[in-house]
């Protein structure tokens, strides 16, 4: 029981890092400049920024995911297409939030959320490739959370990959 509870510690203190440090590209802070995006921009142009966003409320997207699985609380498949939904009125067109406003529209639900727990995965494991590759070797430093993340949602797919 402790193990588990030192691994969500070392999960929660990961998205506390990552949040930090993709808000401070967001403001232009200058502990952010050699830690994001290869480390090679002495201020950050807006479209720097601007993706930094969006992979913000990606982190407040996964870190709310995490948090409702570690306390027992199922992630309601509702809940997740309304997200992709609001991101689509946004504006933002990927093949996700397309196929939420079909399934919204067509069911109101969604059936399984499990395929959000794989892209968290595969997002995870590109983002330590990413990050290990980093010209900066500050920014290299950032695989370690990664690490943590992208095990915590391994850890919950694993129950679904025996059936």
């Amino acid at each position: 029981m402790l193990k588990n509870k030192i691994f969500a510690a070392a999960v929660f203190a990961s998205f506390a890092w990552n949040l930090s440090l993709v808000g401070g590209v967001i403001l232009g802070a200058s502990y952010a400049l050699d830690r994001a995006a290869g480390g090679q921009f002495e201020v950050f142009p807006p479209y720097i920024r601007i993706v930094y966003v969006l992979i913000f409320m990606l982190i407040v997207f996964q870190l709310e995911i995490f948090r409702r699985s570690l306390y027992g609380r199922s992630t309601q498949p509702e809940w997740i297409i309304k997200a992709f939904v609001v991101i689509g009125v946004l504006g933002i067109q990927t093949p996700m939030t397309t196929n939420a406003l079909i399934i919204h529209s067509l069911y109101g639900r969604s059936t399984q959320p499990e395929w959000i727990i794989k892209a968290f995965v595969v997002i995870g494991v590109l983002g330590i490739l990413a990050n290990a590759a980093s010209p900066s070797s500050n920014e290299r430093w950032n695989v370690i959370p990664a690490f943590f993340i992208t095990i915590a949602f391994y850890r919950m797919l694993k129950p679904n990959l025996k059936k």
